[in-house]
């Protein structure tokens, strides 16, 4: 008989490399397990620091449904000084107007009448140091170079995705709105679009999202492909420079997103995709897919709390 489990709501950072909203399940190894309180606050300095509660529920498929803690108060300390105190949100999110410093360390607590208190630590690493820049086009693939990529200590891991710029075509109507056949490229709006696969040959990338894939590989310069994001633990940082890569793109500007994690924020983010790949349709096939739960360290309850810093670098790409 398979364990119980309990779901919860999973609130992700903005600037962060999953999708910003998901759920995830946490086993309990018993029978009866009860509704916790689950708790998620990334903190980041590029984004007012947010804490998402609500309680969690027994699993029941796409169906699960997630109440809100209608009633508690948020506690934010900085190395030791008191930041933010508010009450919560009726709502289940309560959004403050406080920023995290790179380099500090803290504590969050959330008491809930009649629950008790739910307390965590973080620390938020300092900005990466990142020299990246563009190579060439090979025919459906841009490649791209990161020459120099420093760390401070309190950095756990370096994420990296990435979002392409595209201006739409626009399309030439005659003055009784009939299409002249003329195109103008590039002289649209501007859009973007999330950029899916990675190709690296670098032996220092994380598998945990890397997969063979030989198609095309003479343009790619690469058999593997890395879906969504490239993670690079601290103390691979350096020797896998120079970290060379290719995407699949026909954006003109890519907008990277270099995200330095501390351990907690590592720990969860990684945990969270093992967790999303493993219980997808296609892993239901896969006799040899494991079971994982989401990384939680929340005392007295479920979810996470944790800090990271995000460096944004815009590329032409032609």
């Amino acid at each position: 008989m398979k364990n119980p489990k309990l779901r919860i709501l999973l609130l992700t950072l903005a600037a962060g490399v999953l999708a910003a909203g998901c759920d995830a399940d946490y086993d309990f190894g018993k029978t009866g397990a009860t509704s916790q309180v689950a708790v998620n606050a990334l903190l980041s300095p590029q984004e007012d620091f947010t804490v998402k509660l609500n309680w969690s529920s027994a699993y029941a498929g796409e169906d699960t449904r997630f109440a809100p803690v209608h009633e508690a108060e948020i506690r934010l300390l900085e190395e030791g000084a008191e930041v933010v105190r508010c009450a919560a949100s009726a709502d289940g999110k309560t959004v403050t107007q406080f920023r995290a410093t790179a380099g500090k360390r803290y504590r969050l607590e959330v008491t809930v009448p009649g629950y008790g208190t739910l307390a965590a630590e973080t620390d938020v690493p300092a900005l990466p140091a990142v020299e990246m820049a563009f190579r060439y086009n090979k025919n459906a693939y841009k490649h791209y170079e990161i020459k120099a990529l420093e760390c401070t200590a309190g950095t756990q891991a370096v994420w990296l995705d990435a979002i392409g710029i595209y201006r739409r075509p626009v399309y030439v109507y005659d003055e009784f709105g009939h299409w002249t056949g003329e195109i103008i490229e590039d002289a649209g709006e501007e859009s973007e679009e999330r950029i899916y696969g990675f190709y690296t040959t670098s032996p220092f990338v994380d598998q945990v999202n890397g997969a063979n894939d030989a198609y095309e590989a003479s343009d790619k310069e690469a058999t593997v492909e890395f879906e969504q994001f490239l993670r690079l633990p601290r103390e691979d940082c350096a020797p896998a420079l120079p970290l060379r890569f290719s995407l699949w793109s026909s954006c003109r500007r890519t907008r990277f997103r270099i995200v330095t994690a501390s351990a907690a924020y590592d720990r969860y983010m990684r945990s969270l995709y093992k967790q999303r790949i493993n219980t997808e349709e296609s892993a239901d096939k896969n006799p040899f897919a494991e079971q994982v739960t989401v990384y939680t360290n929340i005392g007295n309850g479920l979810g996470i709390f944790a800090g990271c810093n995000t460096l944004t670098l815009e590329i032409a790409d032609r």
